[in-house]
């Protein structure tokens, strides 16, 4: 991992001083593709954070619109335009931080999801010392690959607010149901859910089933994947699979999941759903019209779809 030196010295020449990145590149005698790389990670490791005040006209109707269908007590749409180097993800993760920025106080708890989007969230809040601010997963938080903890958002977050952090002793998907059990029947594992459950806040995103973090990262086989397919989900939420009646799908996966069941969020008061895309426009809006949130944040092309 690059010092944070060094990420702190090319960010400052960049975004400070305004030099061209061949500049820099020159100075610091590394080629150019390297000084670009280096800004980019000083943007996720959250050394660099970028806010835009500016909402289109567009975007405020349509926020307005979406918080009267879904009875949403927060509602921000971010533009949906990607790059070479950042996809849909992550711009809606990025643009998140700033909402999300405004319900952080002192004395809270917050549960969170897991994944590319939330990651983005967490790494993207504004350094803040919070008094009393306790971070929880909603999700397992153990992984077998240093590869998977760059979807793990609970930690960064509570670096980033200077709150204590929790973890869930457990993989997201277990090998068994008896696994799962054994797992949710340990002292810790109880306390952390019961942490969740009581937060004042939920960050959550949602799946969909056209690609699959879960599977990417090995949680789950290509056959068990295909197989949860041959059932016709419209997505996962918290691990969970869904049917078109936003109810969960008969299938074995969903006895092995390591988190917070989807229904006992219902009591959690400020529950924000932070996703998009074409692929997941159908599980959201079936579980915005059965009430799972109170928040939401996604990006024009998906708040048009829904």
């Amino acid at each position: 991992m690059t010092s944070i030196g060094l990420l702190a010295r090319v960010a400052h020449q960049y975004f400070v001083l305004g030099e061209t990145q061949q500049a820099i590149a020159e100075r610091l005698q590394i080629n150019r593709t390297k000084i670009h790389r280096l800004l980019a990670e000083a943007k996720e490791r959250g050394i660099v954070s970028i806010r835009i005040n500016a909402g289109t006209s567009q975007a405020l109707e349509m926020e307005e619109q979406l918080r009267r269908k879904y009875r949403l007590d927060i509602c921000s749409v971010t533009p949906n335009d990607t790059g070479s180097e950042l996809g849909l993800s992550e711009v809606i993760g990025i643009y998140a931080a700033q909402t999300v920025e405004t319900l952080l106080r002192d004395d809270m708890t917050v549960a969170m999801a897991w994944g590319r989007t939330m990651r983005w969230l967490a790494s993207n809040i504004e350094p803040v010392a919070l008094r009393n601010v306790t971070v929880v997963p909603l999700l397992g938080s153990l992984s077998r690959r240093s590869s998977i903890d760059k979807y793990d958002a609970a930690a960064v977050f509570a670096q980033r607010t200077q709150a204590e952090s929790y973890y869930l002793p457990g993989p997201i998907i277990c090998d068994s149901r008896e696994s799962r059990e054994t797992i949710l029947q340990q002292p810790s594992a109880r306390e952390v859910i019961q942490k969740a459950l009581n937060a004042d806040l939920a960050l959550m995103s949602v799946g969909g089933t056209t690609s699959s973090t879960l599977r990417s990262v090995g949680y789950m086989t290509d056959e068990e994947f295909d197989d949860v397919l041959r059932m016709k989900p419209i997505g996962n939420f918290l691990g969970y699979f869904f049917d078109r009646n936003a109810e969960l799908i008969d299938h074995p996966v969903n006895e092995r999941i390591v988190g917070v069941y989807p229904l006992d969020t219902l009591n959690i008061p400020k529950r924000v759903l932070v996703s998009g895309g074409k692929n997941k426009v159908g599980i959201m809006a079936k579980l915005l019209e059965k009430g799972f949130f109170t928040g939401l944040i996604t990006d024009q092309e998906t708040g048009s779809s829904l």
